[in-house]
């Protein structure tokens, strides 16, 4: 039987080749999302919450850049601290980090 969990949240690691346009990576994804899932797993909300880097998730102007499954919550993330604040309130209590959500 497949895993299931409360919420799952993809955090974009794409890095261009292009330095003209940002990137998620080169603005400090991958040390944010590495810490994000340590920090999930330390909290022992492994079997609760996944936390997966994905490709491009087509949000580099605002990135660093997180999706939240199922509320489909798109996050700027530019500091490890706002990682933090959203594995505190949304990943842990279901709690949105309004001042970090993505707005069309």
């Amino acid at each position: 039987m497949p895993k299931t969990y409360r919420c799952h949240l993809f955090w974009c690691s794409h890095e261009r080749d292009d330095d003209t346009k940002p990137s998620c990576a080169r603005r400090g994804s991958w040390d944010i999302g590495t810490e994000l899932k340590k920090a999930m797993r330390e909290r022992g909300l492994r079997d609760q919450v996944a936390v997966t880097k994905s490709g491009c998730l087509g949000q580099c102007s605002v990135g660093p850049a997180m999706l939240v499954y199922p509320e489909g919550v798109w996050y700027s993330v530019p500091t490890l601290e706002d990682a933090m604040e959203i594995l505190d309130k949304h990943l842990d209590k279901g709690e949105i980090v309004e001042r970090l959500v993505i707005r069309d």
